[in-house]
């Protein structure tokens, strides 16, 4: 008995605390303490090839059958 109004309880905390946290009104009361960042967003560098182009000649040295 005493551990299922002890979960009852506690579901009703847990129900209460999440209403009361997702609630959407602000107090006139409080201030907005949070800073914006007024720094200016610079693009993204150029997006370069990475890869490695092929630079050793490729000679067929095997022999020609005649």
């Amino acid at each position: 008995m005493k551990k299922t109004i002890f979960n009852y309880m506690l579901a009703a905390i847990v129900l209460s605390s999440f209403a009361l946290g997702c609630s959407s009104q602000k107090n006139a009361s409080s201030s907005d303490t949070t800073m914006k960042d007024t720094s200016k967003v610079s693009a993204p560098p150029p997006i370069t090839d990475t890869l490695k182009k092929d630079t050793v000649k490729t000679t067929d040295t095997a022999k020609k059958p005649q």
